[in-house]
């Protein structure tokens, strides 16, 4: 097994964006990294300002370059794309959908290092690499890899990422089992933590229980990940027997259904009938309570 170690730099993070750097280690599997390829190329459209500002990488630089699917990089990581080897990347998604609009699909088996510790270090935020290059002292590391490769890397361009990706990886390694991490990176993985927002650090199965209106509306408003999504509808399924569905907007606002029925009769019909803009879990509620007192012939 080879492992590939990756990253992209790109005009921006838009779904119209593309590749302007492709860069990535090949090691085997005792860390020894056995091939460095680092390509710069000229994507379809300008760089945009915000992405310069990160990469700093500039028009100058990839004038005259080759496009993306015509460099050494991309042409090796096709033949490298074969089930028994191994991607590294943090945050796959957007590379691997980078990728993709170059017409790459991946066939290799995936490690997303952003995804480990999003699952098996909840609380060890924040997950970004930078941040645990220095938590981890993964920089110490740095120069002497750059020395023996004979190397130029420019801060945050791809390379130099992907050589700071190399030590967390080696370091996420040395904590948990490959077979494992590889597994949990097959599928989407659920969650126990929420990420973010006002209930961030919290169990996700105490706020579907609690405060379920949070993240029925993330649902709704939201681009999440697939671990999100999946995380969310899981909890939310798993607690649905255990939870009292609540109106959380109006006069009755905190009030369940029944209780709705047993005072106002006419309100939970104008709910039955017209209400919108509600959860699923809730118009049930009300379905039930009206038509329990007006059954339907």
């Amino acid at each position: 097994m080879k492992i590939i170690i990756l990253d992209t730099e790109t005009t921006g993070v838009l779904e119209e964006d593309r590749i302007c750097q492709l860069s990535y280690l090949v090691v085997d599997q005792e860390g020894k990294i056995e091939e460095v390829h680092d390509d710069l190329c000229t994507p379809p459209l300008p760089i945009k300002f915000d992405s310069m500002a990160i990469h700093h990488i500039t028009p100058e630089m990839i004038e005259g370059k080759p496009q993306c699917v015509e460099t050494a990089a991309y042409h090796r990581l096709n033949e490298l794309n074969t089930a028994e080897n191994l991607i590294v990347i943090q945050n796959a998604e957007f590379d691997l959908g980078m990728l993709a609009k170059e017409g790459y699909a991946s066939n290799m088996q995936l490690v997303d290092t952003f995804r480990i510790m999003r699952a098996k270090l909840p609380l060890d935020t924040p997950h970004g690499l930078q941040h645990k290059r220095y938590q981890y002292g993964l920089y110490k590391k740095e120069q002497a890899i750059i020395d023996s490769l004979g190397i130029e890397v420019r801060a945050h361009d791809a390379l130099g990422d992907v050589i700071v990706l190399k030590n967390l990886f080696d370091h996420l390694a040395g904590e948990f089992d490959l077979s494992e991490m590889i597994t949990l990176c097959s599928a989407p993985i659920v969650l126990e933590y929420m990420v973010f927002g006002k209930n961030k650090g919290k169990r996700i199965e105490d706020v579907a229980l609690n405060d379920r209106r949070s993240i029925e509306y993330m649902l709704s408003t939201f681009d999440l990940d697939e671990d999100l999504k999946h995380s969310f509808d899981y909890w939310m399924k798993k607690t649905r027997g255990d939870v009292v569905v609540k109106l959380g907007f109006g006069k009755y606002r905190g009030k369940t259904p029944e209780e709705i029925a047993e005072t106002d009769m006419s309100y939970l019909g104008w709910l039955y009938n017209k209400a919108e803009n509600i959860s699923d879990e809730l118009r049930e509620a009300i379905k039930v309570s009206y038509e329990k007192r007006n059954p339907v012939q």
